[in-house]
């Protein structure tokens, strides 16, 4: 599945929570040298528009794959298909 992600995006408001699920995810991306986009939002419409109703949320390719907690370095290895 790794080399076929174009785009992960981590949905949140800014809370520290949703900044370190950025930053796990920013971490395994590079780690693993994928060229996938990694971008943050913060727009509440778009959260909604996703049906995302707790953040920090994970969406891969615009299908959303984890809400409401910050995952592990290996939960989004596992998520990504490399671990």
């Amino acid at each position: 599945m790794s080399e076929h992600v174009k785009r992960i995006e981590v949905f949140g408001p800014g809370c520290a929570r949703c900044q370190e699920t950025y930053r796990v995810v920013r971490h395994v991306v590079e780690s693993a040298g994928l060229t996938c986009e990694v971008v943050k939002v913060d727009d509440i419409t778009r959260m909604i528009s996703m049906g995302i109703m707790a953040t920090p949320a994970i969406a891969i390719d615009g299908t959303v794959v984890m809400t409401g907690r910050v995952p592990k370095s290996d939960e989004v290895q596992r998520l990504l298909g490399i671990a």
